[in-house]
């Protein structure tokens, strides 16, 4: 579903420019001016994929992808019957999405099994059962567009459960996969049959935690704080066979193990303790050492603010809340579905921190001109997709060339690329002009060696970052 939303605006200003092999190439003012409802019903479709009506509507959808492959055949020839064409797409769009307004509110149980599942990246952990209930899905709204509601209604429980099962299973996966593989791996080395007993208490757990998302699948964070011990206690476990081999690899007799634990006491509480009591019985050293330590705690409450701060980024253990996580996992998410849209002769996808960089090295711009080449629109239309991605960000597009040619002349050119670049967001984007930021670099910002043909084509370059607020 997701290719015919991006191939709509690339088909459009490709087959507008090349009614025959011989017409000379149309700027996008005039490719706008000449066919304004195929421009409509393009960005439409578009649109109307944003809105899922490729899914909630897939009959009158695809209807109105032909209608414009009709309008763009007439478009091609000049033909008025360009418009009527557009128009009749247009009115199965608007019927689409009434259709969709109807599914949205009978299959409303469905669609938030299916936006859970989505959100726990249900697609990527268990792709072929997720196309499967998507298959499913389509056969409810289908049925819905040929008046079946009823039979829709019947079968929304088996597809609802459906996505319900994937959800639950990407959570699990994602929460005690690691414990589980620790576990496996601890007994694979026979560490249970030396520290039986932490072990068990690490199988106990695992156990804990996957009982816990049985009753309640939305209990993440609980089940991941039970894993997390669980991975802690095998750990243990691990080190606690490590010293025992120590000791019987070093034949250790009774006296040495107590002077290595005293030894082990000291380096803990050095230099905080200088001499500890080890002349004292054992649990009175433990109580002085205990005393010792408050003290100096209750000094370090007293400090300032950069000791106490210290103190926290010390702390082993940090809880991250649940809206940081969640945050975190929608910029994965949102960046795993922007690099797999590009290939690797179109761009780069880089992220930084909250932040994509997208390098463009596949614009095809004529030598010493700035204007975009229906060769580019099918990259630029990914590059629209990709900010849909983030509709809170700022966004900075900027030009680079090699090291050819004069310095201000490259200045210029890099700019001037830049602006053209951010003038087709805005006018087909639709991306507010207040969102974007261009510049040119000229030659200032290499990537690559410019002494190899390789190196200067990387330099060539246009860079689209996306700047993200922490809300995004």
């Amino acid at each position: 579903m997701k290719k015919l939303g991006l191939i709509v605006l690339v088909g459009m200003f490709a087959g507008a420019i090349t009614g025959c092999e011989t017409a000379p190439s149309l700027s996008q003012e005039e490719i706008t001016q000449r066919y304004p409802g195929l421009v409509q019903l393009g960005q439409q479709v578009l649109d109307a994929k944003d809105k899922e009506l490729d899914i909630l509507s897939p009959k009158l959808f695809l209807e109105a992808n032909e209608y414009y492959d009709q309008a763009l055949a007439h478009a091609k020839t000049g033909d008025p019957e360009t418009e009527a064409s557009a128009q009749s797409g247009l009115k199965a769009l608007e019927q689409a999405s009434k259709n969709a307004t109807n599914a949205q509110d009978v299959l409303e149980d469905v669609l938030q099994a299916r936006s859970d599942a989505i959100r726990v990246n249900a697609s990527s952990m268990s792709s072929e059962g997720f196309a499967k209930a998507e298959k499913e899905l389509l056969k409810l709204t289908g049925l819905m567009e040929s008046g079946s509601t009823s039979k829709a209604k019947a079968g929304r429980s088996e597809v609802m459960k459906a996505y319900r099962s994937l959800e639950l299973k990407a959570v699990k996966g994602n929460v005690v996969d690691q414990a589980k593989n620790a576990i496996a791996l601890a007994e694979e080395k026979g560490i249970h049959k030396v520290a039986p007993k932490t072990m068990q208490l690490a199988r106990e757990e695992l156990d804990l935690a996957l009982s816990t998302l049985d009753v309640d699948k939305t209990a993440v964070d609980k089940a991941s704080r039970i894993a997390a011990k669980s991975l802690w206690n095998t750990q243990r476990a691990m080190e606690i066979v490590e010293v025992i081999n120590m000791f019987e690899n070093s034949k250790f007799d009774e006296e040495d193990k107590v002077l290595w634990y005293q030894d082990q006491v000291s380096k803990i509480v050095d230099p905080a303790v200088a001499d500890v009591p080890f002349n004292q019985p054992n649990k009175q050293m433990v109580k002085d050492l205990r005393s010792s330590i408050a003290d100096l705690q209750q000094v370090k409450e007293e400090s300032t603010r950069l000791a106490q701060e210290k103190a926290v980024e010390l702390q082993t253990v940090k809880e991250i809340s649940e809206a940081e996580r969640s945050r975190q996992a929608a910029i994965d998410a949102k960046f795993g579905f922007i690099q797999a849209l590009y290939t690797d002769q179109e761009a780069d996808v880089y992220r930084q921190m909250d932040n994509v960089l997208i390098r463009a090295h596949g614009f095809a711009f004529a030598s010493g001109k700035s204007e975009i080449e229906a060769i580019n629109f099918a990259l630029m239309n990914k590059i629209i997709e990709s900010l849909k991605e983030f509709p809170k960000s700022k966004i900075v597009v900027s030009g680079h060339t090699d090291n050819l040619g004069s310095a201000n002349l490259n200045l210029e050119l890099s700019e001037a690329r830049a602006k053209k670049v951010a003038e087709f967001l805005t006018q087909v984007g639709r991306i507010p002009a207040e969102r974007i930021q261009y510049v040119g670099y000229g030659k200032g910002r290499p990537v690559a060696s410019n002494d190899t043909p390789e190196g200067r084509a990387a330099n060539r370059r246009v860079e689209v970052l996306i700047v993200n607020n922490r809300v995004n």
